[in-house]
Formats: C-alpha cells, structure tokens, sequence
C-alpha cells in the first residue's frame, strides 16, 4: 500500500510541475502576441487510396518509422517526439505555410486543453510531454503515447512535408560536423563499421557519425539489441547511416521503385557490408554482422570476439574505393558565415526588431536584409540556424504562429 501512495503522490508532483512548465510556454506566446496557426485539416477524396501522395508529402507513419531507425529501439514517444519537432520548429511558415495537413484530429490529453488542438503550438506542447524522462511521467502516460501511435498508424491521420522529414533525418547537429568531422578526418586506421560506412557514402561525415563500436559494458545489460551485438548507442548510428544511404546515395535503385518507402529496401548498406568482407578475404569468425529488425524499427550489427581488432589502413580502403570525383565546371558561390558576422548581425536583428514595434515584418523580409547588410560574413543558412531563432524567441517573432489581429 505504501509503494502504491508514494506512486501516486509522485506522478500527482510530476503533473503539477508539467502544468506549470506548459502554463509558462503559453503565457509565453500570449504576452508575445504570437496566436496559434490554423489547424490545418484536409478532406480526403474516398476513391483515392492515398491521400497528398509523394514526393512533396509523407504519410506520418512512414515518417515515424524513419525516424524510429535512429532513436531508442522499441520506444514510440522518441520518434513521436521528432514529428512533434519536425512541425513545430518550422522556419519558413510565412513563406511556405505549414508542413503539415491531418485528415482528423489527433488524440488529446487534458493537460493540452489549453492549446488549439492540432495546433503547430498544441504540437510543441505535446513534444514537452513525450521527452518526460521515466520518472517524470504522470500516470497514463503510455496510454496516451498509445493512441498517439494509432493516430499515426492504423488511422493514417497526418502527412508532413518530405523536405522537412528528410532533412530532420539526415542533418546531424552541429558538433558532428565541427567537432567529430575533424578527427574522422585525420584517422589513418579505420574500423570495420567506419571502412563499411565510407564503402557506402564515400562521405567522411559518415565515418564521424558512426563512431566507436563496442558491445554493452556490463554483463547482464540490455543496451543490444542483437544477441552478441553492438550498444544501443551503435544500433542508433547504424540507423542514421542506413537512412542517409537510403535517401542521399542509393545505388541499388530502391529510392527509385518504392519512394519514401525505400529504407525498407534499400541493399545497399548490406552490399557495402560484403564489399568489405570480400575484401578481407571472406568471412571468419570475427566479422561483424549486419543484423536487421526494420520491421521493429532498428539496423543493428552483431560483435564477435576479435572484432575490435579488426582495423584498415585508409589509404588501403581509399585505393579500392577512392573518394568520388568533385563535380567540374564553374566554381559555386561559397556562402560564408563568420562568427564575428553572426554576432554583428544578432545586434543588427535586435535594433530591426525594436523598430518593428508592430511586428509587422515577416521574417524573409528580415533575412533579405540581413543577407544584404551583412553580405559575405553570414549565410542564409547561418541565419536562420543561430541568428533568429534565439532572438526571434526572445522578441516574440520566432513563428510559432500567426500574430493576433488587433
């Protein structure tokens, strides 16, 4: 009886403390006069099976199962969570519209009654709740990441722009390309997942996203997924590696026959996989494996005794599959973005801001300028990646939604 009180007079703290955090995200958006867009709903036509069919839509569905690929396997909120992101941190809604349409409402919770449900802001509230860590969570919690998942599944509710699923899928954040590219750069040994990665990208991003391979480090750990495989950490890398393959560099021609769907079917990290066992001389005892549970949502590789040891010269692998060739003719117009113009540029943004008292700038409008004032020391994408948003919040005008007409 005394564990059963406790778990209820936790998760009743955990639900006030939530109440509090989403109160303070929505008085946020109130004082800042930034209304919720309108939910954007859609009538299907019954005699089309598929509903804003591809390229430029994606069912919710396969979008969560792209991302499941490489987040917490056999976890549903991750990757709920990333669809959640996907809408609600979009950037160029003033230009665009939404990258979302719902053929119904999705399913909603009382904690969320605050915000228009279907909402770009009812979205960023309900990714709050599913990043709650475990002992955060309020009781029914998982029933309703349950019905969160039908919506998305059997009731096929959502479609998403595919630029934005994709890009979220395939960009790595910013310390993979200024921290880890470097060192990937530099090493002249290789492991096995790292020469296997290059075999299939020709890309040493790549190589810097699919990091050092191990097993668990303790007996008895749950982390693998695979028997004698790889950590839960790996098992992620291998599927960020299989979806960038999928939709960057396919040369099996999945992407091609099956669209959207191609991670599904997409060979060619296993027939990279054997390019580099042949190439060893055949399969013996240490060779990793390439396991695969994509219908459960993970790529994962088994590791043998021995497998640490198993290491290539680069220059061995780059002599067999050479860097591809940089494409000829006239040279691109390098965007540059310096950290010395970003900060000049967040002074500039903040004065252009103060004289908008109105608000009645959009942010293209604020790009342009930007681009043209601070011409050669910060790009388009510098912008919108680490000048707006920050100060865009802080003033109100980071485009969570409409502004309220007066």
């Amino acid at each position: 009886m005394g564990n059963l009180v406790g778990q209820s007079n936790t998760s009743s703290a955990n639900r006030a403390k939530l109440q509090a955090s989403l109160r303070e995200l929505r008085d946020y958006w109130t004082k800042n006069g930034v209304a919720p867009w309108p939910v954007p709903l859609f009538t299907p036509d019954p005699n089309e099976p598929y509903w804003l069919s591809q390229p430029e839509w994606i069912g919710g569905w396969n979008a969560f199962e792209i991302y499941r690929l490489q987040l917490e396997p056999y976890e549903w909120a991750p990757p709920i969570a990333r669809i959640c992101q996907t809408i609600s941190d979009q950037y160029d809604r003033e230009e665009s519209g939404l990258n979302y349409v719902m053929a119904q409402l999705p399913p909603n919770h009382d904690l969320l009654e605050e915000f228009d449900l279907g909402s770009n802001q009812w979205f960023r509230a309900l990714y709050s709740l599913l990043k709650l860590r475990s002992d955060e969570r309020f009781e029914g919690w998982d029933d309703f990441v349950s019905e969160l998942y039908d919506w998305l599944g059997p009731y096929d509710g959502l479609r998403i722009r595919m630029s934005d699923v994709l890009y979220n899928a395939v960009t790595l954040e910013w310390h993979w390309r200024d921290m880890s590219l470097p060192e990937a750069k530099q090493e002249p040994i290789w492991s096995f997942p790292k020469a296997m990665a290059w075999i299939a990208t020709r890309d040493y991003l790549a190589l810097a996203r699919t990091g050092y391979f191990r097993r668990p480090e303790e007996e008895g750990d749950e982390e693998a997924v695979a028997t004698d495989g790889v950590c839960k950490y790996n098992t992620q890398a291998l599927g960020w590696l299989h979806t960038a393959i999928t939709y960057c560099h396919c040369n099996c021609g999945a992407l091609r026959e099956f669209g959207w769907e191609a991670f599904k079917h997409c060979t060619c990290i296993s027939i990279a996989w054997e390019d580099l066992v042949r190439f060893r001389g055949g399969l013996s005892p240490d060779t990793p494996e390439l396991v695969f549970g994509l219908q459960e949502g993970w790529l994962s590789m088994t590791w043998p005794d021995g497998a640490d040891e198993i290491r290539f010269l680069r220059r061995d692998i780059l002599d067999r599959w050479p860097a591809r060739p940089a494409e000829q003719g006239p040279a691109p117009s390098i965007e540059q973005s310096t950290a010395a113009g970003e900060s000049g540029c967040r002074e500039w943004l903040a004065e252009q801001f103060a004289s908008d008292p109105e608000k009645r700038r959009s942010k293209g409008d604020f790009r342009r300028a930007a681009m043209a004032a601070f011409h050669g020391r910060v790009s388009e994408r510098g912008f919108n990646l680490r000048v707006w948003p920050d100060l865009a919040r802080e003033h109100g005008r980071d485009g969570a939604g409409a502004k309220k007409k007066s």
